[in-house]
């Protein structure tokens, strides 16, 4: 029997400072007046049309699944080398335009599309933030800094924006140093890649891998840190694939400095 498809569509936001967001949208549940409008927020290399399959099953959970492409991301607006700066010598300034830019989105998404604001019982309406790897950095900064906002601002997120999910935190988000007695493999610095390039070919397919890890203790030591696996999903990709789902120039521009 053949299964339908739900249809998205896309768009893009005009933001504040001439800043374009490219995104796709499930749409609102059919009748429901209380759905949850998830924001999910990919990570570093893997674009937003990753994602787009979980438009299949929102409404029959009662969600609305919004997927951006972050800054640099195809259709969205490229970093100013100003803002890579700032991101590059790890300056606040980087994470609180992220906040304001989110907040813009998620502002102008209220308006236009009348959604469901936070229930009594807060389970239900409002916004779920999600951010993916890397994304979680963007999804972070709007929950930072209340001085960032004006009492208007803050009033209408207020009533909207109810969840944080962090989906596979890296520790760079969080600003963590590994362990100095760490002996892991880090493919951002295997000498056989002699380019940003090479080390983003290599990220993917490290970072797709499927480890089977012995040690369930919680000890970093005890994870399996081989190169790659028999089995990893984005050498199995077609051309068309690849560079649908990856776009490793704009991880090289925005990302690799990390």
């Amino acid at each position: 029997m053949a299964t339908s498809i739900q249809m998205y569509s896309s768009n893009t936001y005009h933001l504040n400072d001439a800043i374009n967001i490219f995104f796709t949208d499930s749409g609102a549940p059919q009748s429901s007046d209380d759905y949850t409008t998830l924001i999910v927020l990919h990570g570093s290399a893997f674009t937003g049309d990753g994602f787009v399959r979980l438009h299949e099953y929102s409404h029959a959970n009662n969600l609305r699944t919004v997927i951006w492409n972050r800054r640099d991301y195809p259709g969205s607006t490229k970093y100013s080398d100003t803002e890579l700066e700032d991101y590059a010598n790890g300056r606040k300034v980087f994470l609180d335009r992220l906040a304001l830019q989110l907040a813009d989105f998620l502002k102008q998404f209220i308006e236009t599309e009348n959604i469901p604001p936070i229930t009594s019982d807060r389970k239900s309406g409002g916004f779920a933030i999600m951010g993916w790897s890397m994304g979680t950095a963007t999804a972070m900064p709007l929950f930072s800094d209340r001085a960032l906002f004006s009492l208007e601002q803050y009033s209408l997120l207020e009533k909207y924006v109810k969840d944080l999910i962090l989906y596979d935190p890296p520790y760079l988000s969080f600003g963590y140093k590994l362990p100095p007695d760490e002996k892991t493999y880090n493919p951002w610095t295997d000498p056989e890649c002699k380019t940003p390039e090479e080390l983003y070919q290599n990220f993917g397919t490290w970072v797709s891998s499927y480890y089977d890890h012995p040690d369930t203790s919680g000890s970093i030591h005890g994870l399996d840190f081989r190169k790659r696996t028999e089995l990893a999903t984005v050498p199995t990709w077609t051309a068309e694939e690849f560079e649908r789902f990856y776009c490793e120039s704009a991880a090289v521009r925005s990302e690799f400095k990390m």
